[in-house]
């Protein structure tokens, strides 16, 4: 769920500079008594610009290689893209998008089948285009299917197309899935759980590709850069990946044209030159996941903005397990997972870093807005902050501190070596860390990841002990312990710490198979009473990110519908065709 905030007060009023006029010849003077209504018909018309600044670089368009939110990139999906459903505007409830209606069991949409299998059938929207004026029909629908399941393409969302049986069209206006099983978001897929494709510009590249077998055929053209073709509001102009995207509004958009008429996205290196540009009147708004809490505060109290906070995820620290790559084994062992969780004190965490919110400190993995929150609630109370239990679990597991304090194994004598690293979102975060576990006794490297390396899945995917991450939601959640491991075979597609078990995927499979309140309730609580128990990552805190939005630009209103993050539907982004300049 999402919490937003206004912030007003009489501090000094910054410039705002939101909009480009376009050039024009001055209208002739006109003697008739029609003048005034000619000239005003004639008068140059003001291009209606916003600019949002994101801090992450732009690789490709479309859901081929890049799934995480960090930077905000992956978030604007909704200017340029449409999916079959997204959230209304003020609640999260869904609606239909491409989707003429939202398939449920109460109007047949849904249907279970006798051999245990679903039936969902969308009824796709009338008159709805792509960006080149071709008709957008079901059979794109249809298209899309084996290239979004497709094992040899760098698609990190199929969770719901490995769940599918078939998917047809039955005409150009009804698209048909069958899924292996009841599946609890299957009449709700937006577009990162299944991304609509058209078959019209990518069908020969599709068949290039199964016949050599080679990604490269099908991901190096055109349209997943400068050539890229979808259904959404804005259609692509310009594309940099080193300076940012440009999209005009497509006079074609089904829901009808956009108020605004240009949407850029501006890429910066981080978040405090993100944050100097917005002040100095360059960028109107940005993304979640950009801006740090406490870089919201240059905007609180500013009248030059309006500050929308809302909540997107939670932060904590995930190991890496692969043996071959974490630095110390120990840190497989559930006893010294425990021992570290120990020694952390997320109340203090909280308040240090969410500006003063101790309430923050995660006792669950679902948020207390969620409505299977119920279900999970205080699961990590038993790891509350110890420190000396943290170095009496670790002497009881074959560790014993040095002459220096640190930790040094029984066996062997080496010391307890450790290591966090984080990104740019997080790198500030990471000394907090690091001191606790130094303070019961480890030797802690801190290790920031380049920005040239956030969306590079392998080097992600390699970090040596623990990791600084984020999810949200219960679908975040699942994500965390559910395989297969990302790997090269799997163009470093799956769980990036490279965590697989047999138990945690029946877990992830049967709440995903839900179709009831009361057996997602019990399925969540299976789930959790798992991770507590297995400490397959370590929560610290919620984090409730900045928006801060120009007076003028009407944009971002709706927070209170959206839902951050890799959530099946409706992001900050999806009515983009409403927002405007005053």
């Amino acid at each position: 769920m999402v919490r937003s905030a206004r912030w007003q007060s009489a501090a000094a009023i910054l410039v705002l500079a939101t909009a480009v006029s376009a050039c024009a010849s001055p209208a002739p003077s006109t003697p008739s008594g029609g003048a005034r209504s000619q000239e005003a018909s004639q008068q140059p018309q003001r291009t209606k610009t916003v600019t949002i600044g994101v801090t992450a670089r732009v690789g490709s368009m479309g859901n081929m290689g890049d799934s995480t939110t960090v930077g905000g990139w992956t978030s604007t999906n909704e200017i340029h893209s449409a999916g079959l459903v997204s959230a209304d505007i003020q609640t999260h409830a869904p609606v239909g998008r491409l989707a003429e209606r939202v398939p449920t069991i109460e109007n047949g949409g849904i249907t279970l089948l006798p051999d245990g299998r679903m039936r969902v059938v969308y009824p796709v929207r009338k008159g709805v285009t792509w960006h080149d004026g071709m008709p957008f029909t079901a059979h794109d629908l249809a298209f899309s299917f084996p290239v979004n399941r497709e094992g040899g393409l760098p698609n990190n969302t199929k969770d719901a197309v490995n769940l599918m049986d078939s998917a047809e069209a039955s005409d150009d206006f009804t698209f048909v899935v069958t899924f292996k099983q009841p599946y609890y978001i299957g009449g709700t897929m937006g577009p990162r759980y299944f991304w609509p494709q058209p078959k019209h510009l990518l069908e020969p590249a599709y068949e290039k590709f199964l016949e050599s077998k080679d990604a490269d055929d099908f991901l190096n053209i055109p349209y997943w850069t400068s050539g890229y073709v979808h259904a959404g509001p804005f259609r692509l102009t310009e594309f940099d990946p080193g300076a940012g995207v440009t999209f005009r509004a497509y006079d074609g958009y089904f829901l009808g044209r956009p108020k605004l008429d240009v949407v850029r996205v501006q890429l910066f290196a981080d978040g405090q030159t993100l944050v100097s540009n917005m002040l100095a009147g360059a960028v109107d708004t940005n993304m979640e996941s950009t801006l740090s809490p406490d870089m919201g505060v240059a905007f609180e109290g500013n009248p030059a903005f309006t500050v929308y906070h809302v909540y997107v995820s939670h932060r904590f620290l995930a190991p890496q397990w692969r043996p071959s790559v974490q630095i110390e084994q120990a840190n497989l062992d559930v006893r010294v997972r425990a021992a570290l969780y120990h020694a952390l004190d997320r109340e203090a965490l909280a308040e240090a870093l969410q500006n003063g919110h101790r309430e923050q400190a995660a006792w669950e993995i679902l948020h207390p807005d969620d409505v299977l929150y119920p279900a999970v609630k205080d699961m990590f109370r038993p790891y509350a902050y110890d420190p000396e239990k943290a170095k009496a679990i670790l002497r009881d597991v074959g560790w014993t501190p040095g002459s220096d304090g640190v930790f040094r194994n029984n066996a062997d004598g080496r010391r307890f070596r450790n290591s966090i690293s984080a990104t740019d979102l997080t790198v500030r975060d990471m000394p907090a860390f690091t001191s606790y576990w130094r303070q019961i006794g480890m030797d802690v490297e801190e290790i920031a990841t380049p920005a040239a390396q956030v969306r590079n899945p392998e080097y992600r995917a390699s970090y040596p002990g623990w990791e600084v991450t984020s999810q949200s939601g219960s679908d975040g959640i699942l994500g965390k312990i559910e395989g297969p491991a990302s790997s090269a075979q799997t163009r470093w597609v799956g769980n990036r710490g490279g965590y697989e078990d047999a138990r945690a995927q029946q877990l992830v499979n049967a709440y995903r198979g839900t179709l009831t309140e009361r057996d997602k309730f019990q399925a969540m609580k299976a789930v959790g009473d798992f991770i507590g128990a297995e400490l397959q990552f370590l929560p610290l805190f919620w984090t409730v990110d900045p928006i801060p939005v120009r007076k003028g630009v009407k944009a971002m209103d709706d927070v209170t519908g959206a839902e951050g993050g890799g959530r099946p539907f409706g992001s900050y982004t999806r009515n983009a065709h409403l927002w405007d300049l005053e």
